[in-house]
């Protein structure tokens, strides 16, 4: 299955625009390489995501052809890592 169509149908990104300019941008690693939105994607393997200052970091555990119901989510990706990086400070500044 294609990343940003997995991206979206488990309900890590709300539209898969998103999921495929995520991806375009680099914010998005496949098993630790940076992927792109048509990237296949199978059971077991880790998915990164950095979305603004969030990084999360998911295992796929089966994928879905259509959007899966908020209750049934964890059932296709399950959350290993998640983190909030600081904002770069202005260089210029002592």
């Amino acid at each position: 299955m294609r990343l940003d169509k997995f991206l979206r149908n488990a309900g890590i990104v709300k539209r898969r625009t998103l999921a495929k300019r995520l991806s375009d941008e680099g914010n998005v690693e496949v098993d630790g390489k940076t992927a792109r939105p048509s990237t296949d994607v199978e059971p077991g393997a880790r998915i990164r995501v950095q979305i603004g200052m969030q990084i999360a970091e998911y295992e796929v555990l089966q994928t879905a052809d259509r959007p899966v119901p908020k209750k049934q989510r964890d059932e296709y990706a399950r959350l290993v890592h998640s983190e909030r990086v600081q904002p770069l400070q202005d260089l210029g500044r002592d």
